[in-house]
């Protein structure tokens, strides 16, 4: 797509050459649905810049490798039809410049499976500058995130509150200032992102060297405080009485259904759905209580990391001691920029709604959340004097790609199709990986859009495709949890683990399978889902 072009549809790519691979599985979950053009305009080069300063970190590219390219085959990710998808190429090309992994590996863990007819390439001039580079980065990347949310917290909190602008160039100066803080914290939230996978990883082979497989499960959960528990924990204070919802929404305000997406109505802007989860976790028994079952997680954990240790020769038990240990630090710090960087945007939510305010009582929009259909740069520059003609086009465009589908993968230019209202049911097998334990029989409860489904009820088993930190709070309601799009260390699996809710994750078509009603048993340690009785038609 030429600039003048992708200037007038921002959230579209356009066309692409049919030798490049796409796939939306994990973009999705990063941005579930279809954007608006403010939210991808933030997005878009903010996350390809961090991706991309995220791998000079570790000495894979070069600093000067991190301007988003201008050819969208040469992207780490785009939008297609308003959705979010990876450049399989791409990641390929770092994956087979990366020690330790390669560009099939990379393709496997990330999208799920390895496309047939590749073949890693692998290119070894990078190695002895990641040799020095990867440490130094890891022992970082730690002090880098919390240096970053220690002040973008109390920012957010004065943004929202007693600080939020009034006048049009306030509201614009603190939209910038949103985006810059945005991408300060999201480089390194990116790098704690891939060394999670890799601590994963290696922490399950310490496992296999055990003669332990599985292990690994019970040996990355139970970390104690982490930034979803915290919301969970502060949400069942709620439900007892013993915290305000004035003080929750002060606290966790900029979480929300969708909460990715600025034309959201986060918790802070409508509290009705966060009123539903109070009474939900309200008929929840008190053994339910998230404190009590983080402490059982940490027990968990501890056993775990004694019986890895009892199975290993003495030789390898230092070693081991050290990446658990290492784990223990990086894996939470995956929830801790997440929030900050959901902080940021909600910002730039505030923002954007004050610029939208202004706007319309001087006449240049028809309604404040005409914003939501323009770039960072349009809102905060001049406005067009066809401004009004833009945001409609945009808007009808939206409205139409919210009604297609792309395929899950795909190589060049994408072919749209049309979503049924109701899909079809297809037959076939639920599997998928098994990344928190226990079974549980229960009533499945399909949820694509939280901010449009019927709630989930207590002991109903969670159905979706994806999962964002908004949904910790629906997860405690749920018995168990089958998701579509993740894997090990998605936000979803490490959620379930410190919850002790069984989860099977990556199923890619249990949303497809399963209709809510149906009766299901859910085996997380086999990675299995039964339909034990169909719902009634």
């Amino acid at each position: 797509m030429s600039p003048a072009a992708r200037e007038k549809n921002p959230i579209h790519a356009g066309m692409c050459d049919p030798s490049v691979g796409w796939s939306t599985t994990n973009a999705s979950e990063a941005l579930p649905g279809v954007v608006t053009p403010l939210t991808w305009s933030i997005f878009g080069d903010g996350v390809e810049r961090s991706m991309r300063g995220a791998f000079a970190d570790m000495g894979v590219l070069r600093e000067s490798e991190c301007v988003p390219p201008a050819r969208t085959e040469q992207r780490l990710w785009d939008l297609w039809y308003g959705r979010a998808a990876g450049n399989l190429n791409t990641f390929r090309f770092v994956g087979d410049r990366t020690p330790g992994t390669s560009g099939d590996a990379v393709e496997e863990q990330i999208f799920g499976r390895v496309r047939p007819g590749v073949t890693s390439k692998k290119v070894y001039s990078r190695y002895p500058i990641v040799a020095v580079k990867m440490p130094y980065s890891a022992l970082r990347c730690q002090a880098r995130l919390r240096e970053a949310t220690a002040t973008i917290y109390p920012w957010w909190q004065r943004s929202v509150g007693g600080g939020r602008p009034t006048e049009l160039a306030q509201a614009q100066a603190l939209l910038r200032e949103a985006v810059q803080n945005f991408e300060r914290v999201m480089r390194p939230h990116t790098l704690a992102a891939m060394l999670c996978q890799a601590l994963y990883d290696q922490v399950r082979a310490a496992a296999e060297r055990a003669h332990r497989p599985g292990l690994e499960i019970s040996l990355v959960t139970g970390y104690g405080d982490m930034a979803e528990t915290v919301v969970v924990g502060d949400l069942w204070a709620v439900s007892r009485n013993r915290l305000s919802v004035e003080e929750f929404v002060t606290r966790h305000g900029f979480h929300g259904p969708n909460e990715g997406e600025l034309s959201a109505r986060v918790w802070r802007l409508d509290q009705a759905p966060l009123e539903r989860l109070v009474a939900a976790y309200r008929e929840m028994p008190d053994e339910r209580d998230p404190h009590r079952v983080v402490a059982e997680r940490g027990d968990e954990r501890r056993r775990a990391e004694a019986e890895l240790m009892r199975a290993l020769p003495s030789w390898q038990r230092p070693p081991t001691r050290v990446l658990l240990d290492i784990a223990a630090n990086l894996i939470p710090l995956r929830g801790i920029g997440k929030a900050s960087f959901l902080q940021c945007l909600d910002v730039a939510r505030v923002a954007a709604r004050v610029c939208g305010e202004v706007l319309t009582r001087s006449g240049a929009f028809a309604v404040p959340e005409d914003a939501f259909w323009l770039t960072v740069d349009e809102l905060t520059g001049a406005p067009a004097p066809d401004v009004d003609a833009l945001i409609a086009t945009r808007r009808a465009v939206t409205d139409e790609y919210r009604r297609v589908g792309v395929p899950e993968v795909w190589q060049g230019t994408p072919r749209p199709f049309v979503l049924a209202a109701t899909a079809d049911r297809i037959d076939g097998e639920i599997s998928g990986a098994a990344v928190s334990p226990g079974v549980v029989e229960g009533t499945a409860r399909l949820i694509l859009d939280p901010e449009a489904d019927e709630e989930l009820k207590p002991g109903e088993i969670l159905v979706c495709r994806t999962t964002d930190p908004s949904w910790a709070s629906l997860m405690m309601v749920a018995s168990a949890l089958v998701i579509d799009i993740g894997g090990a260390i998605s936000h979803g699996a490490i959620v379930a683990r410190e919850l002790g809710i069984p989860c099977v994750i990556g199923t890619r078509t249990g949303t497809q399978i399963l209709r809510t009603g149906d009766r299901i048993r859910v085996d997380g340690e086999r990675g299995a889902v039964e339909i034990l009785a169909p719902a009634a038609p």
